[in-house]
């Protein structure tokens, strides 16, 4: 008889099979960090560029700009969690990829494109006119068909039960199942959430910008909020949406069924909403920063929380076939330390690149372009201002000759 599930790999996992799962954790949290603000950035830079004023196009232009720079973080970021997959799902994420050949391999094509595009609506912005828009929706559309056939493979390798059918069906590996009643929330959790992230950037973003333009990042501020309010309000309803779509045993988990499930669903309940209203509470407020920055805190635990949640479920829709954590194991630390070593160093690599690209944009800054520099983490950026000043600075009057506006702490 033919088993539903392709035989392990003889080769032991190389580490205890907790440290494997928290790594996977760790990377997957800070992978989903910079893909939700790329595809989020895709998402918002389109609206914007679309919607033709001249503030929307210079915050559709601030987003374009920042998308072949973050990108490649989450591309990098999604290698390790992808090899953690591997090592510990590895004949069932294969099945999967492998009935979903054709699709999962197009991504490498899709990938480069959407990178290909990112770079077109950054360096050539103005010259694209109102393609800006248009290229900038493009390059989500093809941002979501990669999330949308992860979602799949990722949805898929948890139904063991189907691989034999499936492939007799379509032996070629052109195909999807679109019967998985959890795959659609799925996605828009997963869509909602990057707009959520992204929203949060663009109210950070504009709380840079209030020092010198304060009705221009107020507005900002305000679209940011907007936009994860609105978001996370919809993410409510689509994560009840995926919980009801669980079948029952897997729904239990997160209503008192295990401990680390249920714990991780209210606690990330919890956080979620106190982002919304630490992000609603700031709206209005005469020193928004700190408020925006306990929602970002804030969102960044149920992130976390969600990857704990996906973990667990993951693992019980496959017992009895297939535990995870009987898997045999032979700890090989010395693989293991270089591992770890070398994973410290891309980070402080990374850390460094980010400074590299903060630093830069403050020496611009420097020289003229004052639109961009703001307070620091610590300062509103809400300072008075004489109304000659103000005047002038929107471009109604002109300061005097070799007088910069004076700016009232």
């Amino acid at each position: 008889m033919i088993p539903a599930i392709p035989p392990l790999d003889p080769m032991p996992v190389p580490a205890p099979i907790w440290l494997v799962k928290a790594l996977l954790w760790v990377t997957f949290t800070v992978h989903l960090l910079f893909m939700n603000v790329t595809l989020g950035g895709a998402i918002l830079s389109a609206v914007y560029a679309l919607k033709g004023k001249d503030r929307d196009r210079a915050l559709a232009k601030t987003l374009a700009k920042m998308l072949p720079f973050v990108m490649p973080f989450a591309i990098t970021f999604g290698v390790a969690p992808l090899l953690f997959v591997q090592v510990l799902y590895g004949p069932l994420f294969y099945s999967a990829t492998i009935l979903m050949a054709a699709p999962f391999l197009a991504i490498i094509g899709v990938l480069i494109a959407a990178y290909y595009g990112m770079y077109l609506l950054a360096w050539k912005w103005t010259a694209l006119g109102r393609a800006q828009g248009w290229l900038a929706a493009a390059i989500f559309l093809l941002l979501a068909y990669v999330g949308f056939t992860y979602t799949h493979v990722f949805t898929l390798m948890t139904s063991p039960d189907r691989f034999r059918a499936m492939y007799l069906a379509h032996p070629d590996g052109v195909q999807y199942f679109f019967g998985d009643p959890m795959l659609l929330p799925r996605f828009l959790h997963m869509v909602l959430g990057s707009l959520a992230v992204t929203g949060l950037l663009v109210a950070y973003l504009g709380t840079r910008r209030l020092r010198l333009e304060p009705e221009l990042g107020r507005w900002q501020f305000k679209a940011g909020i907007t936009w994860f309010a609105a978001a996370t309000v919809a993410n409510l309803g689509v994560g009840a949406w995926w919980l009801t779509a669980l079948p029952r045993e897997a729904m239990l988990l997160f209503m008192g069924g295990s401990a680390l499930a249920t714990g991780a669903f209210i606690a990330g309940l919890v956080f979620g909403v106190s982002a919304l209203v630490l992000a609603l509470m700031g709206i209005n407020s005469l020193k928004p920063l700190p408020m925006l920055m306990g929602a970002g805190h804030a969102l960044a635990v149920t992130l976390i929380c969600m990857v704990l949640m996906r973990d667990t479920l993951r693992d019980a829709l496959l017992k009895p076939a297939y535990d995870v954590w009987a898997l045999p194991s032979d700890s090989q630390w010395v693989a293991v330390s270089l591992f770890l070593v070398l994973f410290a160093g891309g980070l402080g690599v990374c850390v460094w690149l980010l400074k590299l690209m903060r630093d830069a944009a403050r020496a611009n800054a420097a020289k003229g372009d004052e639109g961009n520099r703001g307070p620091g983490l610590t300062d509103s950026g809400l300072h008075r201002i004489s109304a000659e000043d103000s005047q002038a600075m929107r471009g109604g009057l002109a300061p005097e000759s070799g007088q910069r506006p004076r700016v009232e702490p």
